[in-house]
């Protein structure tokens, strides 16, 4: 566990990251692995000095925060299929405006059933997954993940204002392998957003709406693994947004593009994932380079991660309009002694609307140092600071505000 307070949030999205297929790879699990299932419930404590817990700009509306997040995550294996369940409850008690009090919660499911479609067609693979999420405090960044993974749509640095969210991300993926090298790859996601009560702000502060989003994508392609170090993949794929906004009522965009893909193993710590191609936004003659590299090293002490990313991503807040969306992301954690640890992350984004660049941008950063001790084999104890910034501009007029917090974490986990 990273010690920062993206992790927190990223919680608050989704908890784990389906893995892709790659060519080759053995499909299903040997029909000699014992059947085996893994309960591990966890619980997360934090206490954090928040200075802007309203996001507005201009003001110094700090508070004290008290947070829980119970959490229970079970594991099934056998030949046939490997699934995942977790589920469990986010809190946060504020000691200056109780009426930002809330207790929000989340979901996830992931099949893989790979074993079972290897037995019927030998070759075939099958993964679905879904996460759902509730929250009043919707996040602008996730924690880094495994650098392979381009940013989530909606958690692309956009700090929208308080208001009950309920997000659902489901994924399938399907696959076919007629050569130990060589097979076809199909997957489809589906992400919605949808808003209800809006928390109130401070009087006199205007902040823009929130509009229903759902993000659909399909990719499919072939991938082929030239040595055994080298994947490559050349991939169609389709995206449609689509809007509901009770202002301009619903609306919504198309792309279609290309992409290729080149993943290298250059030795068993570093991995280089790279991914260029283009994106035709569909009511227009519009067309914008697309793509992602990310670099991944860890050593005996040491991990490192690095990845930018260049996507299409629909805006859910102040105006439903397609994005231009590019984020770096970067984390380093260093293991000092036996029990601790010290890591620094940071993450920038900026997210301007297409064709015209000029009507709305989200621009932000935030920059993570914290420190992370292993008090027992059950607990562990974390301390970070958060440094972020976020400004948005809508035809002209701009919205500017900063937040920093400091927080303590305990967190207990029972394998």
């Amino acid at each position: 566990m990273t010690a920062n307070v993206s992790s927190f949030v990223q919680a608050q999205i989704v908890e784990e990251q389906p893995q892709e297929h790659g060519p080759g790879q053995e499909q299903g699990v040997s029909s000699a692995v014992v059947p085996r299932t893994t309960v591990i419930p966890s619980l997360r404590v934090t206490q954090r000095y928040d200075s802007n817990v309203f996001f507005v700009p201009g003001r110094n509306l700090e508070d004290f925060v008290t947070g829980f997040s119970p959490h229970v995550k079970a594991t099934h294996r056998n030949q046939w299929i490997e699934a995942t369940l977790g589920g469990g409850a986010i809190g946060e008690v504020y000691a200056k405006n109780p009426g930002l009090n809330y207790v929000g919660s989340n979901g996830l499911i992931d099949l893989n059933l790979d074993g079972a479609m290897n037995q019927l067609v030998r070759g075939l693979g099958l993964r679905m997954s879904d996460a759902i999420s509730y929250t009043p405090q919707p996040p602008a960044f996730a924690a880094p993940t495994a650098g392979s993974q381009i940013s989530e749509p909606f958690v692309q640095g956009i700090q929208a204002r308080r208001a009950n969210s309920f997000t659902n991300a489901a994924r399938i993926e399907g696959s076919y392998f007629f050569s130990s090298f060589m097979g076809v790859i199909s997957t489809y996601t589906d992400r919605r957003i949808r808003f209800g009560k809006q928390i109130a702000t401070p009087a006199g502060v205007s902040q823009g709406g929130f509009i229903d989003t759902n993000f659909q994508t399909l990719t499919t392609g072939l991938a082929v693994k030239l040595t055994p170090a080298d994947t490559i993949s050349f991939s169609h794929q389709y995206q449609k947004g689509g809007f509901s906004d009770p202002n301009r009522g619903d609306s919504g965009f198309s792309t279609q593009g290309a992409l290729a893909r080149w993943s290298r193993a250059v030795t068993p710590s570093l991995q280089v994932v790279s991914e260029v191609g283009f994106s035709a936004i569909g009511s227009s003659s519009s067309v914008y380079p697309v793509g992602a590299i990310s670099i991944e090293w860890e050593a005996q002490y040491t991990k490192t991660q690095l990845s930018y990313s260049r996507s299409i991503a629909p805006s859910f807040f102040t105006l439903g309009t397609p994005l231009l969306s590019q984020s770096v992301a970067g984390s380093i954690k260093r293991r000092v002694s036996e029990s601790l640890s010290l890591s620094l992350s940071g993450s920038y984004a900026i997210n301007q609307s297409i064709p015209d660049s000029s009507l709305l941008t989200f621009e932000s950063y935030a920059v993570t140092p914290g420190l992370e001790y292993v008090i027992g084999p059950r607990l562990t104890a974390a301390l970070s600071y958060t440094r972020s910034n976020f400004q948005r501009s809508f035809s002209g007029q701009s919205f500017d505000f900063d937040r920093n917090m400091v927080m303590i974490t305990l967190f207990a986990e029972w394998r």
